[in-house]
């Protein structure tokens, strides 16, 4: 099942950021200039380091600015929000990123960017499903969003999707919905905090939409099956994202994906993952490549988003 190749595989353009209101935060954020710089945002690490206060890092910035700056638009992002937040590598029609990030944590915020813009991308796997799967009209919900990127790259894609993230407390909650004040999507993407599976709604968001869940890990996805089977009966969810870790993890739960794909299995489900061949991006049967991180398990009606 084919989908489109694109420069990067989590691209898709959007309408214009808009500027939010500014929010306090702490200063400490050198460690985001750095890996700012390190990524090629001069403009946007000059901003960051502005903002830290940090005498030093202000000096080794004064040295930034005889690099070309290509990023002014983030920069100026940086600069009203009085804080450095991290871009995505995914960007806008107009070049600027699809979605920033607001991490309050310096170290988890650096490593955040380190990843986004290094060789393969933060959560790439499963942003890359969901801008060829999503439909106008689906709803998305995100059961482990971690610092957002799945969630805000569902929110901000070019599909009308619902999008629901289940949050492990009050600063995760407060952190994405920051991250999607900045973002612009704060409309599409609903944060709560505590709330099990079983009581949210799962019906698709518009008629003829379908719901994909990410579910988290291989462990996590019998017992989340369990507490959504009246939606599983009316074949409200289409799609069921899980992870199974890389082939060289020491710590991947064989069992456990037996387990989840067995489950799946009986609802009718086929699981699959992403390769990526010479006429670009494929869903292949998840049993072809055992070095992937993601398993995409599809119902049959779903699968026809691909093959129709």
């Amino acid at each position: 099942m084919s989908m489109p190749q694109v420069m990067h595989p989590w691209s898709q353009p959007s309408a214009p950021m808009l500027q939010a209101l500014p929010f306090t935060t702490d200063r400490d954020q050198a460690p985001v200039a750095l890996a700012l710089f390190n990524a090629g945002f001069i403009a946007a690490a000059i901003a960051a380091a502005e903002c830290c206060g940090d005498p030093d890092l202000m000096a080794q910035a004064d040295g930034w600015r005889e690099t070309q700056a290509t990023d002014a638009a983030l920069a100026g992002i940086i600069t009203s929000a009085g804080a450095p937040l991290i871009p995505s590598v995914s960007l806008r029609g107009d070049g600027t990123p699809r979605f920033v990030l607001r991490i309050p944590d310096a170290v988890v915020a650096a490593d955040a960017m380190a990843s986004e813009h290094g060789a393969h991308g933060a959560d790439a796997e499963l942003r890359l499903f969901l801008d060829e799967a999503l439909r106008d009209g689906d709803r998305f919900v995100d059961a482990t969003p971690g610092v957002g990127f799945a969630a805000l790259s569902a929110a901000s894609g070019s599909a009308s999707v619902a999008v629901i993230a289940l949050c492990d407390d009050a600063a995760q909650r407060a952190a994405l919905e920051t991250s999607a004040q900045w973002s612009n999507v704060a409309a599409n993407l609903v944060c709560r905090t505590q709330t099990t599976i079983n009581e949210l709604s799962l019906t698709p968001a518009m008629p003829g939409g379908s719901t994909i869940v990410h579910a988290g890990s291989a462990a996590s996805v019998a017992p989340m099956l369990s507490a959504v089977l009246p939606a599983l009966e009316r074949r409200e969810i289409g799609a069921v994202a899980w992870r199974c870790g890389t082939a060289n993890e020491t710590g991947r739960d064989a069992e456990s994906m037996q387990v989840a794909a067995a489950v799946l299995g009986v609802f009718g489900f086929q699981h699959f993952a992403l390769a990526h061949g010479a006429d670009g991006t494929e869903l292949v049967p998840a049993e072809a490549m055992a070095s992937n991180e993601m398993i995409f398990s599809l119902s049959i009606a779903f699968q026809e988003r691909f093959t129709s």
